[in-house]
């Protein structure tokens, strides 16, 4: 942990149903990685313009996903940091792409956490442009620090869509049990117009979640200074500290069961799953 200094990167016009790729220098340990969204006067837009017009966002490392989600779940998950942070309901115009890091308190427990680059060729963030009305651009920024270390820990965000369009009970038990992974959060969303009551999840058989209504959770949920954003079912395993983790080593069965009283749509809903690579079990 040390001073961390601000960078300025590439900016790119953004041009509606289409992608743009933001190349990102790699040096250095990068903290934070955020993305400014513009109008064509270069002046910040509101949040809410983001969520309206900006569609996925994907981040890789060496051409490994770190982040692959869509813009309105990044800025959710970044509210559901809560007092970890001053900003957590947003800044006008910003998004974070590293935010898993900052679900710990302890300042060093965040750094071991950021990108180090000296085994990363390449970083790019790829944008896709919704139908754009008011924004014009995106520029990224860093903030770093000045030391030599390879990628190591680091918090990955994948979103993994569910094609389920009902009311009742719904499981999932497709997401990934990678050896050298730990889930920290998986965001259930209510998808489009959807309502969601309860929700469970089991390891190897064994109740992590039983059964928990969605306020019930909220409340365990805020005890982790977690907040659980409208919207959502957050199955938090995260305590603030390093232990509190899933790691993945010696399980064989992992499925969430999430339970609908409105059918999400016809674009069924999405698991949001926040993990931590690389970290010993």
């Amino acid at each position: 942990m040390g001073i961390k200094s601000t960078n300025v990167h590439e900016q790119k016009a953004l041009t509606s149903g289409q992608n743009a790729t933001l190349q990102i220098p790699s040096y250095g340990k990068i903290q934070s990685l955020f993305l400014h969204f513009l109008t064509s006067a270069g002046a910040s837009v509101t949040e809410a313009q983001i969520r309206a017009e900006i569609g996925n966002i994907r981040l890789t490392l060496g051409g490994k996903d770190v982040v692959n989600s869509d813009a309105v779940t990044l800025l959710d998950l970044y509210e559901a940091l809560g007092v970890n942070i001053s900003e957590s309901l947003g800044v006008d115009g910003v998004i974070e792409l590293n935010v898993g890091r900052l679900f710990y308190t302890d300042p060093a427990v965040r750094d071991l956490f950021g990108w180090g680059t000296a085994d990363v060729s390449t970083i790019q963030v790829q944008v896709t442009a919704g139908t754009l009305s008011a924004i014009a651009s995106v520029q990224a920024y860093t903030s770093r620090e000045a030391v030599n270390e390879n990628l190591g820990a680091h918090s990955r965000f994948i979103d993994y869509p569910q094609s389920f369009n009902a009311t009742g009970d719904h499981t999932v038990d497709t997401l990934p049990r990678d050896l050298d992974s730990a889930y920290l959060m998986v965001m259930a969303n209510d998808g489009a117009s959807g309502t969601i009551t309860d929700g469970e999840s089991k390891v190897n058989s064994v109740n992590v979640h039983e059964k928990t209504p969605l306020n019930i959770n909220k409340a365990f949920a805020s005890n982790s200074k977690v907040v659980q954003p409208a919207g959502y079912f957050c199955y938090t395993f995260l305590d603030g500290s390093l232990t509190g983790r899933l790691p993945m080593v010696g399980v064989t069965d992992l499925r969430f069961k999430t339970t609908f009283s409105v059918a999400p749509g016809a674009g069924g809903y999405k698991m949001s799953a926040l993990t931590i690579v690389g970290l010993p079990a």
